[in-house]
């Protein structure tokens, strides 16, 4: 059966291709000569794209974490490369050399040993967060070291001028070089993970670290070389590319390199390096065949960049069916404590009090800024069902809230209808449902690719389709309900959180239902969800299409606050998305608190953008999340189950928390008597007292104070 999918996906991809070069076709020669050229140009960024996607395999198959970040590793080795060698005056195979074989490896070295280390055997959504962060961080470090607006040209290795001339095309030495070194990469990588025993001990280390020890490994010297050879490649493939891009004034175009490795990488299963080299050597064949024999004008004029995300996903389309999710195993369980509704409406009461005393004194255009905060938080507070209860990880929260805005804008906007809101949540339903197909078949990491993959063919090629923007932009207004309107900026921020503040009193409601329910234990373990009758599919496609529309709903207000959609998808980016996930995350996935904080987060870059215009400030609208992102690794439940769990027992009403916080209290104090010999020793009587205390289950297994 995965035989004949794979066939019907490889025919109809080259079906759609053959019939989008018929179409699109622009009339230039097809010759041996032309195709010999097409080829010329696409080995050398063949050679990049495998280099890349090689670092992230070699990285996710010997620590087991997928690295967001490869991109923004090369591009700041590349700036780094630019310094030693146009800057300061080094020979460009002495930079090259410090880069690749010195800078970039003991970068990887300290990486592992500061954070990722700790990030192993975390959930996939604080692993890939973790990662997203430093990506982040390593652009605003960019922006803060190098001026942004500052144009800069790498040039080509061995000069300009010199190489090999074939059909007419001169391949640079440079390029002679890149698609040599990918061949040597590949062979010796190759070679390092099956055939030396360095190699086959960082494969067993990612599979079980501790047998791996016991047999002689050292799983923290190996854990840091995979990075540093993970980062000596990134480096390379960002020196390589340089050149190709031109002017490197903005750290985007090297970051975003990442996206086409991902596609080269999951061709090969991100386990086999000849076939990511053969992903790769297709997605450049498929981009050159694109930009030398076809033109795409109007509504398709940026299919040609959404090529590596429609890899992507077929890619991920090939990939055999996940079998049901097992549980976990973990010695202990920590009880998650779940909002009352009652709570939550006290809660929302007051932020709605504190939100109108603070509007009073606030400028129309920091009550603006704010605004534009809560519509954040809603769109954050659509992935509290989807990642932080049912453990389906989608990168693609302002893609639906995006074409929400732009239905809100079709069907009502423009005269504040209330009715073009529900509206807008309605057509995000069905394509949420859609999109929950994959989550069939796909699991985890592949999961979390294909939204992103999703998210970034939204922002290129939606919003320009004349059933959505067009090729002008759309201006909406503010809603208008029973002869008012929300047109001040006050009162639209008055609108935003009262809508908040029901849905977070609904999403409680829900999270304490059956439903709910049926969610957390799809997330603890689909089989075991089956087992009990609980139908996986209908509850998966019922997550994500109640998600989808929460966001689709969340686009709608903000639109209302843009009050322009334009057709370049300025406010609704994939990487503006990732962002809001990743504030979820620092602030707590599961929780409608930790909605708002990454609404607030929103602000707070918002904030720092606008108002302070220096290279510093600039800096550190990238940096700090990137920053803020490394408190997950002490802190993975989140920023706000932290205080929340600090402050509790000072709530007149949380008696259960400070009985808790006695308890604790009394057992650590005797645990310390009794191990200075002064009364009995700890037994399993405090360890059932600290348990509870903690909130953690007693239902597993535990051996016998005293036992060997």
């Amino acid at each position: 059966m995965h035989q004949v999918r794979v066939a019907i996906l490889v025919v109809g991809s080259i079906a759609a291709g053959i019939a989008f070069s018929v179409v699109a076709w622009a009339g230039n020669e097809l010759s041996a000569s032309s195709l010999t050229r097409m080829l010329v140009f696409a080995l050398p960024l063949a050679g990049i794209y495998a280099l890349s996607a090689s670092g992230l395999v070699v990285v996710y198959t010997t620590t087991g974490v997928f690295n967001f970040a490869q991109g923004a590793i090369g591009m700041f080795f590349a700036f780094v490369y630019w310094q030693l060698s146009a800057q300061w005056g080094l020979p460009a195979g002495v930079a090259l050399v410090l880069c690749v074989f010195v800078l970039a490896p003991l970068f990887g070295f300290a990486l592992d040993a500061a954070i990722m280390r700790r990030v192993q055997g975390q959930s996939l959504v604080v692993q890939l967060m973790i990662t997203v962060g430093l990506m982040f961080a390593l652009i605003g470090l960019a922006n803060l070291i190098w001026d942004p607006t500052a144009p800069r040209t790498v040039p080509p290795l061995f000069g300009l001028g010199e190489g090999v001339s074939i059909s007419g095309v001169l391949l640079t030495w440079h390029r002679v070089f890149t698609i040599f070194a990918a061949v040597a990469l590949a062979v010796g990588l190759r070679i390092l993970l099956y055939r030396t025993r360095l190699g086959i001990a960082m494969r067993a280390v990612v599979d079980n670290r501790g047998l791996a020890a016991l047999s002689g490994a050292r799983p923290a010297f190996l854990s840091g070389f995979a990075w540093g050879l993970g980062c000596g490649v990134a480096a390379l493939a960002g020196i390589l590319l340089a050149p190709e891009v031109g002017s490197m004034a903005a750290s985007g175009p090297l970051t975003l390199l990442v996206i086409t490795a991902f596609a080269a990488a999951v061709v090969g299963r991100l386990r086999s390096l000849p076939l990511t080299y053969l992903g790769a050597l297709i997605l450049a064949l498929a981009l050159g065949w694109s930009r030398n024999f076809l033109s795409f004008s109007g509504r398709w004029t940026n299919l040609p960049e959404t090529l590596p995300a429609i890899m992507l996903f077929i890619a991920l389309l090939v990939i055999p069916r996940a079998g049901l999710q097992f549980a976990r195993t973990s010695t202990v369980r920590k009880h998650e404590r779940v909002s009352s509704v009652r709570d939550t409406a006290l809660g929302m009461g007051l932020l709605f009090v504190l939100m109108g005393v603070a509007s009073a004194f606030l400028s129309p255009t920091n009550t603006s800024r704010f605004a534009i905060g809560m519509g954040t938080a809603l769109v954050a507070l659509s992935l509290v069902p989807l990642i932080g209860w049912a453990g389906q990880v989608s990168l693609a929260p302002l893609a639906f809230a995006g074409i929400g805005a732009a239905a809100y804008a079709r069907f009502g906007g423009a005269e504040g209808q209330w009715y073009a809101v529900i509206l807008a949540a309605l057509v995000c339903i069905p394509i949420g449902a859609l999109l929950a197909l994959p989550a069939m078949r796909l699991q985890g990491l592949y999961l979390a690719l294909a939204t992103m993959a999703f998210a970034l063919v939204v922002e290129l090629t939606f919003f320009v389709q004349p059933f959505a923007i067009g090729q002008g932009s759309r201006v909406v207004v503010p809603l208008r309900i029973g002869g008012f309107d929300f047109s001040s900026e006050r009162s639209l921020l008055m609108l935003f959180t009262g809508v908040f503040g029901v849905c977070a009193v609904g999403v409680v409601a829900l999270r304490r239902s059956a439903f709910g329910r049926r969610l957390v234990a799809l997330k603890d373990s689909e089989a075991a969800a089956a087992t009990v009758g609980i139908n996986v599919f209908e509850t998966k496609l019922a997550v994500f299409a109640l998600s989808a529309g929460m966001a689709g709903f969340a686009g709608a207000f903000l639109a209302m606050e843009y009050r322009t959609i334009d057709p370049g998808a300025t406010n609704f980016k994939m990487l503006a998305g990732l962002t809001i996930v990743l504030a979820l995350v620092i602030g707590g996935v599961a929780c409608v608190s930790g909605a708002l904080f990454a609404g607030m987060f929103a602000l707070t870059l918002v904030l720092i953008e606008e108002n302070w215009h220096l290279t510093l400030w600039q800096g550190l609208t990238f940096l700090a999340p990137g920053l803020a992102a490394f408190g997950i690794i002490n802190n993975p439940s989140g920023a706000v189950v932290a205080i929340g769990e600090a402050f509790a027992p000072y709530i007149p009403w949380r008696s259960d928390a400070r009985l808790e916080a006695a308890e604790l209290k009394e057992a650590m104090a005797e645990s310390e008597v009794g191990e200075l010999g002064l009364t009995r020793p700890f037994d399993e009587a405090d360890v059932l007292l600290v348990d509870r205390a903690l909130g953690v289950s007693n239902d597993l297994p535990r051996p016998t104070v005293g036992s060997a």
